[in-house]
């Protein structure tokens, strides 16, 4: 592994978070993240929920050489947008997967959402706001981005409000589409993960299987991977109940687990754990080139940075592959949520999110060859 590059995609001086890189056309590429105010000034603090938060990408026609900084919105209708991932379908269509934070004034929200509910799954901020995840949804352009239309939010059946999604869609070989998801099932329950499956392109989703499921753990943001051979694999993110009173929530983080699919998603096995990947950020697979398959993910305790894997065809040596440190010196642990793609020339590019040392966040690229 040489790396060619370390760059920034994108910064302005507000909170950019949660990339993701996706082919739009044969010679655009586009980066999709989300864009909200920076609070840190007023508040003292950073806050993953803002009613200016909104869904944008930008695009680079040279390779992923250079960005423009012109940001082009997917959606913004005064919630809470959070974690766009793209998809390209065979046929050009762009499906933008992303869940929302509801805001309304303090002190609504109990009457809105129900006492169980929003005490259990609402935030506040004091002074500003009461919030709740609504539940997750797409985004659909058949122009290259031009335009979007959104489409209402998904209710997987056996799952109360409140699922989300950090992962993207897999195209199947009969044209069918698998979207992962979490949620919880029971008011104090903690979250499973699970399919969607869509046989209309996106226009409308259904609950398919249920992926990963413990009552003594929190699946998190899944990434559904599909080898070469057809097996499938979900990446989960994996913490404790940070929900507890009295829990620190960096002290609830586990190590990545893992469940696969013999049979196109119909039916999992048994949950895995990957002791070698510390799970505190969602996870990437990419399908290189070569045949190999780069795994990365954010590290959210010192030394603070981003690492991968480059493993086999089939994900075989997924806890024994070395582990590739990105980079170590981030200033907090507030980063992740990584997203690579493989370029035109054949090396690949690393997308994340990451504080700079003023503590800006920024949207940060590292190019490589494998």
């Amino acid at each position: 592994m040489k790396i060619i590059e370390r760059k920034t995609i994108y910064r302005d001086g507000e909170y950019v978070s949660f990339p993701n890189l996706a082919w739009i056309d044969e010679n655009e590429l586009a980066c999709f993240f989300r864009h909200a105010m920076e609070r840190q000034k007023t508040w003292g603090n950073y806050s993953h929920i803002d009613p200016t938060a909104k869904d944008v990408f930008i695009v680079s026609t040279d390779d992923g050489k250079t960005f423009g900084n012109a940001m082009h919105t997917v959606l913004y209708d005064q919630m809470s947008e959070q974690d766009p991932c793209a998809t390209v379908l065979q046929n050009g269509r762009i499906i933008v997967s992303c869940f929302r934070w509801q805001i309304v004034p303090e002190g609504d929200g109990e009457k809105i959402w129900g006492k169980e509910l929003y005490g259990r799954y609402g935030r506040t901020r004091k002074s500003f706001w009461d919030s709740f995840n609504i539940g997750f949804s797409v985004n659909i352009s058949d122009d290259r981005g031009a335009s979007w239309r959104s489409l209402p939010v998904i209710k997987p059946e056996g799952y109360i409000a409140g699922s989300a999604v950090r992962g993207n869609i897999t195209e199947m070989p009969d044209g069918s589409l698998l979207m992962p998801f979490y949620g919880a099932k029971y008011i104090g329950g903690l979250s499973a993960c699970g399919l969607v499956r869509s046989t209309d392109l996106g226009e409308t989703w259904k609950f398919y299987s249920e992926t990963a499921c413990d009552p003594q753990k929190n699946f998190l943001e899944p990434n559904l991977f599909r080898t070469k051979s057809g097996r499938l694999f979900t990446l989960i993110r994996t913490q404790t109940d940070f929900l507890k009173p009295g829990v620190d929530f960096e002290d609830t983080y586990l190590n990545m687990h893992i469940s696969i699919s013999e049979d196109e998603g119909k039916t999992f096995g048994p949950v895995k754990e990957i002791s070698s990947i510390f799970a505190s950020s969602p996870f990437h697979a990419l399908q290189l080139k070569s045949g190999k398959v780069f795994i990365s993910y954010g590290y959210r305790k010192k030394p603070f940075g981003i690492r991968g894997k480059i493993c086999g065809s089939e994900l075989e040596d997924l806890d024994t592959a070395p582990e590739i440190i990105f980079c170590s010196d981030a200033p907090n642990g507030d980063l992740g949520y990584p997203n690579a793609i493989q370029l035109k020339d054949g090396s690949i590019l690393l997308s994340y999110y990451i504080s700079g040392e003023d503590g800006i966040r920024k949207i940060e690229g590292i190019r490589f060859h494998e």
